[in-house]
Parts: C-alpha cells; sequence; structure tokens
C-alpha cells in the first residue's frame, strides 16, 4: 500500500470484512475507530483498488502455472447503484435511470482438479455520460471501439502467455465472439472455447455437405446443418423457466454432438492479418418438449475435435462457464456490493479489491461442497473454532462434521428447512447461518482466548 501503517491498516480491515461478508461496514468493522479507519482508508487517493486485488490476482496466475489444464472463465456484470441518486463517479448502465459500473472478471479453474484457484484478472468500466458504445452492439464480428470492445483481448493478454507445460483456455459467452480476442490467444499460446455470435464468412476445409448451397460458407448456417457423426447423447439438466407467463418445469435435455474444422478469414476491417483454423460444435436438443425452448450451443474452438469424446470435452470445458456467473451472484448477494452506501466510484473500486478476493473465497467454500462433499471440515480450511461450535450446537462429534454437513447445518442456522422441495440453500440464508456462528466464534474469542485457537 506504499505505507506501513496504511498496509496493516488494509490487512486488519480485509479480516473483519471476511469473518461477516455480507454485513455493512459499521457491523464489520465493529468500533468507531476501525469503521473511521476503514472510511478514510477507501476514501484515500493515494490508494489504488489495484493496489488491493493485485496481489491476489498474481497469487492466483502463479498457482495456474502449476496445473496441467486452466480455464480462464469471464464475464461482465452490471453494478448497480440507482438507488443511491446522491452517488458520484458512476455512469449509465442499462436504462437512461440506471447508473452504476461494469465489473469484468476472470476467474482460474483448474480442470482437472475441479479447482476454483482464484480471480485471475478484474476490471471495473465506468461509462461515460453519452457517446458510449457497449458490447451488446455487435457488428458484424467488429468490435466497440470504446474499453468494453476491448475488455475481452486486454484480459488476455493481461494474464499473459502460458507455460511451456500447462494448457490454458479462455472461456467466454457470446459477446466475447470478436477477432481481436480469439487473435490474442492464439499470439499468447493460448486457447479459447467461446459460444458463436455473429454468422461470419468461412472456408471449409473438408467436404462436408459440399452440396447443401452457398449459405454454407457462414458459420451458423453450416452449424445447423452438419449431420451428428454418431447417436450418442448426453442429457443436460435444464432448470424451471417462466417464458411469456408460461412456466416450464426443470427436466433432462438429451444433447447430440455435431462438429467440423473451418478456416475463418480475418474480417475485412483488419488489415494484414492472416485467419485461422478453428473447430466449431452443435450441440443442441433434437426433440424438445412440447412448448419448451430447445437446448443449442454453437461454440468455436482452438482445441482439435476429431471424435465425439473430444467434442464432449469442450462442452465440458464451455459449462464451466456458469462459475463467473455465481462468483457475481456471490459478490451481489453474499457480499453485497450493490447494497454499499459509499458516496463515489473511486471508493467503490477499493472496496472491490477487499470484496473481490473474499467472494472468490466463498465460492471456492461451495465448490468444495460440489466436488468433494465428503472432506472432513477440518481439513477444508474451515475455522476449527466453527467446526467445533457447530459440532457442540448440534451434538455431533468433531470428526464427523463433512463439509457438506457443516454447510448444511449453517444454512438451517440462517433458517433453511432443507425440505426436497426447498432445493439448495442460497447466498442470503448461507451468509446469515455463517453470521450467527461468526459471532459464536467471536464471543469465545473474547471470552477464552487462550482456549479458542
Amino acid at each position: 500500500m506504499g505505507n506501513a501503517q496504511r498496509t496493516k491498516r488494509a490487512v486488519a480491515i480485509g479480516r473483519r470484512m471476511a469473518a461477516q461478508p455480507g454485513a455493512g461496514l459499521p457491523e464489520q468493522m465493529g468500533s468507531k475507530a476501525m469503521l473511521k479507519g476503514a472510511y478514510r482508508l477507501l476514501n484515500c487517493r493515494a490508494v489504488e483498488s489495484a493496489g488491493l486485488w493485485q496481489p491476489h490476482q498474481e497469487a492466483t496466475r502463479r498457482a495456474a502455472g502449476r496445473c496441467k489444464t486452466v480455464l480462464f472463465i469471464q464475464d461482465w456484470t452490471t453494478l448497480d447503484y440507482s438507488h443511491h441518486p446522491k452517488k458520484t463517479g458512476i455512469g449509465p448502465v442499462g436504462s437512461r435511470q440506471q447508473r452504476g459500473m461494469l465489473l469484468h472478471s476472470v476467474l482460474a479453474y483448474a480442470f482437472e482438479e475441479q479447482q476454483l484457484l482464484g480471480l485471475a484478472y478484474g476490471q471495473v468500466i465506468v461509462r461515460e455520460e453519452a457517446g458510449t458504445c457497449t458490447t451488446k452492439k455487435h457488428n458484424g464480428g467488429r468490435r466497440s471501439q470504446g474499453i468494453e470492445g476491448r475488455v475481452w483481448e486486454q484480459a488476455a493478454a493481461a494474464i499473459g502467455p502460458a507455460p511451456r507445460n500447462s494448457r490454458w483456455i479462455h472461456v467466454s459467452d457470446r459477446e466475447s465472439d470478436v477477432c481481436e480476442y480469439l487473435a490474442v490467444c492464439k499470439s499468447l499460446g493460448k486457447d479459447f472455447v467461446i459460444r458463436a455470435f455473429h454468422n461470419r464468412k468461412v472456408d471449409e476445409i473438408d467436404d462436408v455437405s459440399e452440396a447443401t448451397g452457398q449459405d454454407q460458407r457462414y458459420l451458423m448456417d453450416l452449424a445447423r446443418k452438419l449431420a451428428p457423426q454418431t447417436e450418442q447423447t448426453y442429457a443436460v439438466e435444464v432448470p424451471a423457466t417462466v417464458k411469456k407467463g408460461v412456466k416450464q418445469p426443470q427436466r433432462n435435455a438429451q444433447i447430440r454432438l455435431a462438429w467440423t474444422q473451418l478456416h475463418m478469414p480475418a474480417p475485412c476491417y483488419v488489415r494484414g492479418r492472416a485467419g485461422m483454423e478453428v473447430w466449431i460444435i452443435r450441440a443442441w436438443e433434437p426433440e424438445p418438449p412440447a412448448g419448451a425452448e430447445a437446448v443449442e450451443w454453437i461454440l468455436i474452438t482452438s482445441l482439435a475435435v476429431n471424435d465425439w469424446d473430444q467434442a464432449r470435452d469442450v462442452t465440458q470445458i464451455y459449462e464451466c462457464r456458469w462459475l463467473v456467473e455465481d462468483y457475481h451472484m456471490c459478490l451481489k448477494t453474499g457480499c453485497r456490493m450493490e447494497d454499499r452506501q459509499l458516496d463515489h466510484g473511486d471508493d467503490l473500486k477499493r472496496l472491490l479489491g477487499f470484496t473481490a478476493p473474499i467472494a472468490v473465497r466463498l465460492l471456492q467454500l461451495r465448490q468444495v461442497v460440489r466436488t468433494a462433499p465428503e472432506t472432513p471440515a477440518t481439513t477444508a480450511a474451515l475455522d476449527p473454532l466453527m467446526v467445533r461450535l457447530l459440532a457442540a450446537k448440534c451434538h455431533l462429534a468433531v470428526s464427523r462434521i463433512t463439509v457438506k454437513r457443516f454447510w448444511t447445518l449453517v444454512a438451517q442456522l440462517g433458517g433453511h428447512l432443507g425440505r426436497k422441495s426447498d432445493g439448495p440453500p442460497g447466498w442470503r440464508t448461507l451468509w446469515k447461518g455463517w453470521r450467527h456462528l461468526s459471532d459464536w466464534a467471536d464471543g469465545v474469542r473474547l471470552l477464552a482466548p487462550e482456549k479458542s485457537g
């Protein structure tokens, strides 16, 4: 932080915020002196948000270099502060009445280990009041000229090249379907899996369905005319939805796969740049239920796809993209980032330096529940005192508390009933229970500090 006292204060603030992620600053800090120090740090112009979250990002990239296959999953979200009309240093988002900022996040995920490593890159974007363009304004694959159009390739460049013994794969949704982003990934020795948005002109490398007409020279049209190479299918769980007033229940969709290799020429507005060889995969539901919207993904990837298993691997990689949406939900709901009452956008950016790594930690703990639910809670980087308190509350042996049971019991403290019809507990319920447990742990430490370790 450029100042030893300032660094010490930042560590103390971060520790208190991590103990109660969903609380407001006054409750998190616990005293007037600590609250005053927190506001002073968050208002300090000499403190840059990068100084707060960059160490976490650098540690994440170092961890990624030690893994065989790492997915860099990126997306952006809106932080809406329309309810705070006096806030300055923010800009328009969404409709004319909405005010806030855009947050672009890149998570690093070790694919084989099924482990969330951390936040590899983050960028906050504040739109100007007029004359701005967004990544939603697509025009034939050309990126927008503003910062929003360049954020995908900037993230790929900032993360850097893949180490010699690692395969790094950038994963992103349709808004990232811009040639500059794909070119940066290739130039740095990285792969990509993105969802196609533009019906680009392409050249076929083989003679797949050569006689079906000129429209096959366009990516989306060609993908939808590919015949599946095998009869194999796989199941995807489609959540319940409500569309046009009609409720569609949760269902399992049977997905078919078709793929081919293409040459994607460089767009006409990019001079002097060669095209690239890519594979496209269409994953679709051939027989959806009556009235339901069929599942369909058309993916563009630099990974070689020569058989059904390789095509399925690519779709599994893309399915991990939902992690970044969970992360943004955790940041908003678990850490209540949109409820913060700081008066200026720069102060909110500094606050993100604390909440962004905290949200990663919360999501990591939830991922352990999904990937290794029977891991003993005492070995999962959970506070041992909290595990012991929960065991005592529920009259259980500490050795019987697994990660899954720990979070189930925490959710019950927050009011989750655990009925089959309830589904998994939400962020708000989890953090309500977590706050109760944190308060108990703080009380024990105050009364018997020498015995609480």
